[in-house]
């Protein structure tokens, strides 16, 4: 066999191994459109009831989290995985002040945010879905 011929059959055998490797590598979860628009539909449900609103930003800030994650942003904590985010999110301070309210909602039982502050948190976390490919 000739040396050309055998150089042939290396890069043959190195295209068809690098296939096979690209074949075989593990997609990320990626997003379930679908799920996360129905969740965001009850969201809305909840945030037109006085007496679930709260709840709203709460549910909210756990779908983003879920989000983050199955796009794959690394951080052991939501704060840690928005920062990670942070060039894809064009509404940055937006989506911190949301996520400030759900930690103030959780940790401040006697806290009672106006319809227009939840309103205002649902619409930062709207855009953060929306730039992050979600909706």
């Amino acid at each position: 066999m000739s040396l050309p011929s055998i150089l042939i059959i290396i890069v043959i055998a190195v295209v068809i191994l690098v296939m096979i490797s690209l074949a075989n590598k593990t997609v990320p979860k990626g997003i379930d459109k679908v799920h996360f628009k129905n969740e965001w539909n009850d969201i809305a449900l909840l945030a037109n009831d006085p007496k679930t609103r709260p709840m709203s930003i709460i549910n909210a800030d756990k779908l983003l989290d879920q989000a983050l994650k199955c796009l794959g942003y690394g951080g052991d904590t939501m704060a840690q995985r928005l920062i990670s985010a942070k060039n894809q999110l064009r509404s940055r301070d937006e989506v911190w002040s949301a996520h400030k309210l759900r930690n103030k909602l959780v940790h401040e039982s006697l806290l009672e945010p106006s319809e227009k502050t939840i309103k205002n948190a649902l619409k930062g976390y709207y855009k953060a879905f929306r730039d992050l490919g979600v909706f």
